[in-house]
């Protein structure tokens, strides 16, 4: 027998098992509401991938080696309008007390659940809820060589029907996970369009527009936003394309969220929060330049990058911005002394990161309600810089700008949703945004939005 025969019949044999070793954890389950049982599932294929179909998220850190695919939907709540993280907040409070999370094997269990809003809280029209919370029916998580299985339903379902669901949607996984070289493939260039053209012609007037408005201080900064819809020769195929940015884009979350025949795809370089264990960390993410192939052109353009006074002005703002947020949520707090380089394949940002230690009782939601969005999407001041953006057409993004990410027992993790597109059938929404301040130039923006854009573009082989 080949080594290649010889993986199959040990998936094979963990996967014919599984039923009966789910029954078992199910039975000893304690009195909840809801019950997750998590397996190191030693077999698994390569890095897990999103199944064929149905509702699915995926995320992953290529430079961590860290992967999670959700597939399914064993619990969700959706959410809206200006208390939607609070609402979302008591729902989730109310599912965790009833939840209990369990081991078949002694790895450790996991109380995970997705999380993704839009960027305003009256966003409407949109595929995707303005604000989901999501339990996925089974969670596939690999951090190195290691992959965990995570078993998640309600303890009112039909014993045999839920143990059934798991073990099918186990062998989806299973079958769709990617080889270990993940990242490795070309992206689909049958999928690209005939013609493409990066010109914008009514960019220049809304760049004037904010530029106008910012003259009238206490208006900092505003931040604008492009679409750019395509019609694809082919459907896109959504793993090639995660695979693409995956090994791509090692800097960045990769993430991909598919419900009702649309995705939301894309790879951010930014973090909303992260918090764990009582510490929180924010990026603060804003300037920006290209790259050059060469290296001497590359490195003149990131020295002109952290000198140049108009980049490193806006920068401070959103420094400044994220403190003052954290600040009344924090018992201690500290910025990077002063913005290094986050050097992306396509482009380079200004970068600087928050720390601090939140105070007992707040957690990613009360964060949240602080912090979305930062002044490097939106503009400061906040509350006026969005009424500006509300009244002017500019607000309404979609899941552009919002935040994907996840929760669990020590915290969460939620990062922009940024160098993402939308995709349904051959269509394809792309998005990419600019900080407008006082100096900006219509055309300089403009090109920094073609730099943005290039990751989907490319992910989508766009020549």
């Amino acid at each position: 027998m080949d080594s290649t025969s010889l993986e199959a019949h040990q998936q094979d044999a963990f996967l014919d098992e599984l039923p009966d070793r789910l029954a078992r954890g199910l039975a000893h389950a304690s009195g909840k509401r809801f019950v997750s049982l998590a397996l190191r599932a030693h077999d698994f294929p390569g890095s897990p991938a999103l199944p064929a179909t149905g509702p699915a998220v995926w995320w992953g850190r290529s430079g961590e080696h860290h992967f999670r695919v959700g597939a399914g939907s064993a619990w969700e709540t959706e959410s809206e309008g200006n208390d939607r993280f609070r609402a979302l907040a008591s729902a989730h409070r109310a599912l965790v007390a009833d939840w209990h999370a369990g081991s078949l094997d002694g790895s450790v269990p996991l109380r995970g659940a997705f999380l993704g809003f839009a960027f305003s809280p009256d966003s409407h029209g949109e595929t995707l809820p303005n604000a989901l919370l999501s339990v996925p029916r089974v969670i596939a998580e690999r951090r190195g060589n290691t992959t965990l299985m995570h078993f998640n339903g309600r303890c009112d379902e039909p014993p045999e029907a839920l143990v059934a669901t798991w073990a099918r949607t186990a062998r989806e996984l299973f079958a769709a996970a990617s080889p270990d070289t993940l990242g490795m493939a070309p992206p689909p260039r049958s999928a690209a369009p005939a013609t493409f053209s990066m010109e914008d012609p009514d960019w220049a007037a809304r760049v004037r527009h904010a530029l106008a408005a910012i003259q009238s201080p206490p208006l900092e900064k505003l931040v604008l936003t492009r679409r750019v819809d395509l019609e694809l020769a082919a459907c896109p195929n959504l793993g090639h394309i995660l695979e693409w940015l995956a090994a791509r884009y090692q800097e960045a979350t990769v993430f991909a969220v598919r419900r009702d025949g649309t995705s939301l795809v894309g790879a951010s370089p930014e973090r909303l929060l992260g918090l764990e264990h009582g510490l929180v960390v924010a990026d603060a993410l804003a300037g920006s330049a290209p790259r050059a192939t060469c290296d001497d052109a590359d490195q003149l353009l990131g020295g002109g990058l952290l000198g140049d006074p108009k980049e490193l002005a806006e920068h401070a703002v959103v420094v400044r911005e994220i403190l003052s947020a954290l600040e009344p949520l924090c018992t201690a707090l500290v910025a990077s002394h002063a913005p290094a380089l986050l050097r992306l394949p396509n482009v380079q940002h200004l970068a600087s990161h928050v720390h601090g230690r939140v105070k007992p009782e707040v957690g990613v939601f009360e964060l949240l309600e602080r912090m979305h969005p930062t002044p490097a999407v939106g503009g400061a001041p906040r509350a006026l810089a969005l009424d500006w953006l509300r009244h002017h057409g500019e607000a309404d993004r979609g899941w552009y700008t919002g935040g994907v990410g996840w929760l669990d027992d020590s915290g969460g993790d939620i990062w922009v949703a940024l160098r993402c597109a939308t995709l349904r059938d051959r269509q394809a929404s792309l998005y990419a945004g600019a900080g407008i301040v006082a100096g900006s130039d219509p055309e300089q923006e403009l090109r920094e939005t073609g730099w943005k854009l290039q990751a989907m573009l490319e992910a989508l082989a766009v020549d």
